[in-house]
């Protein structure tokens, strides 16, 4: 079973490879094998400190500081993210209207960090400092609210960037280039994402590529204007929530900063709005919990004109907070933070190179074999007396598990080369998995 396992990792990476191998692409054998070992390096070390990564690759032979050479030199002349990018198509080919697409905000905190390539101001949301040092991820993942074991997200976006970076242009314009991508690249799905969207340029392109969003907006002093059915002036969001039409009460249960599930009852309500200078009908669904000072008002193109629309578009903001959740991981059981590359194409090769390991767990968790994959790994992993449930998240899970299963049996890294699938198949037929699980 545990060569099984890596032979999907190994067949899930090639077929990332292989749609991403152009002629102007040089992706030769010894840069193929180097990569799955970067890989699988990554997910046995879990940090992403490029020395504990070559510590874990196979050939032993020869000295550390050799090893450590060539795989800097070969991660300084790759170009991973391309790569990593091929799995926003994979995971999105069959993503519909059930799928909610949660988008946000990470970043990288590097504080005592002076030689590094591309250091900016970033927010340190953890240690809440606006002048904290490092670098800002722009993130998405897909939750299907329809999939009852909910195992992972699908990682659709995990990119690094950086204000002091040449290109750079502004924050939003990442943000708009990354909702782009997404729209082309999936047929469904609905966008979720959290107060940096209550922005007309935000709801313009959103609007422009025809999908449906939930956006949390602001309620304070420094609310937008929306325009009301029957009311000729304006009025803020601050004032105009309270008009809508009540429910009732909704007990639901949401997933905490801390990562627990706590329940949540509030007051819900809806309106009909719309926009100025937008000709699209939007609605204000309202959530006032006595938990909180303020109200959750989210603005959405869906029609909640009933209960359970309004009551399904909070499910769908809620699970939003499973993309934090990702980002949890990737930091406590990759050590995020603890990246030290001084080249900016290093980096962001390095970080390509976490996202597509998200991708490679992700695979494993919605699998046809996915229940038998976690059931084997959580014994290896010593997680028997309290096995997973639904709902649970199973990210740490298999990655205890694969490092303990692979440990125990190290020749097995020795078969790498036999693990890589030799014969040149079509892309689709190397997924280790086929469609919704």
């Amino acid at each position: 079973m545990t060569a099984r396992i890596l032979s999907d990792v190994a067949a899930y990476l090639n077929t990332l490879l292989a749609r991403a191998d152009h002629p102007g692409v040089n992706w030769n054998s010894p840069r193929r094998a180097f990569v799955l070992r970067l890989l699988l390096g990554l997910l046995l070390a879990g940090d992403t400190m490029l020395t504990a990564i070559v510590r874990h690759f196979p050939n032993k032979s020869l000295a550390m500081k050799h090893r450590y050479k060539a795989a800097d030199r070969l991660l300084g002349a790759i170009d991973l993210v391309p790569v990593a990018a091929q799995q926003t198509e994979l995971f999105g080919a069959d993503m519909d209207d059930d799928f909610v697409i949660a988008m946000d905000l990470s970043d990288i905190a590097k504080p005592y960090a002076t030689k590094m390539a591309c250091l900016a101001t970033i927010y340190d949301g953890s240690a809440g400092d606006t002048h904290a040092r490092g670098y800002n991820l722009v993130t998405a993942a897909a939750i299907d609210l329809s999939e009852r074991r909910k195992a992972l997200p699908r990682p659709l976006l995990f990119e690094v960037f950086s204000s002091a970076e040449e290109e750079f242009v502004s924050q939003p314009h990442v943000w708009l280039e990354g909702i782009d991508w997404l729209c082309a690249a999936t047929p469904g799905g609905v966008f979720v994402i959290d107060r940096e969207a209550d922005n007309g340029r935000f709801l313009t392109r959103l609007t422009r590529n025809k999908r449906h969003f939930v956006i949390r907006v602001r309620t304070g002093d420094s609310s937008r204007n929306v325009l009301l059915d029957g009311i000729e002036k304006p009025l803020r969001i601050r004032d105009a929530w309270k008009r809508g039409q009540a429910y009732g009460t909704l007990i639901c249960e949401r997933l905490a900063d801390d990562g627990t599930r706590k329940p949540y009852t509030a007051d819900y309500s809806s309106l009909r709005v719309r926009v100025p200078g937008l000709a699209t009908q939007l609605w204000l669904c309202s959530f006032d919990s006595s938990d909180h000072e303020q109200p959750l008002v989210l603005l959405t193109d869906q029609p909640a004109d009933t209960a359970e629309v309004t009551a399904r578009v909070l499910t769908q903001y809620f699970a939003r907070w499973t993309v934090e959740e990702m980002h949890r991981f990737a930091k406590q059981s990759f050590m995020l933070e603890n990246i030290r590359l001084l080249t900016w194409n290093r980096l962001k090769n390095m970080v390509a190179i976490l996202w597509i390991a998200l991708g490679a767990l992700c695979t494993l968790g919605h699998g046809p074999r996915a229940e038998r994959v976690l059931r084997v790994l959580e014994a290896s992993g010593g997680r028997v007396r309290s096995p997973l449930k639904p709902g649970q998240f199973w990210g740490y899970a298999l990655v205890e598990g694969l490092r303990a299963l692979i440990l125990a049996a190290p020749r097995l890294l020795n078969l790498l080369p036999a693990l890589w699938p030799r014969t040149r198949r079509s892309p689709q037929l190397l997924l280790p998995f086929g469609g919704r699980a």
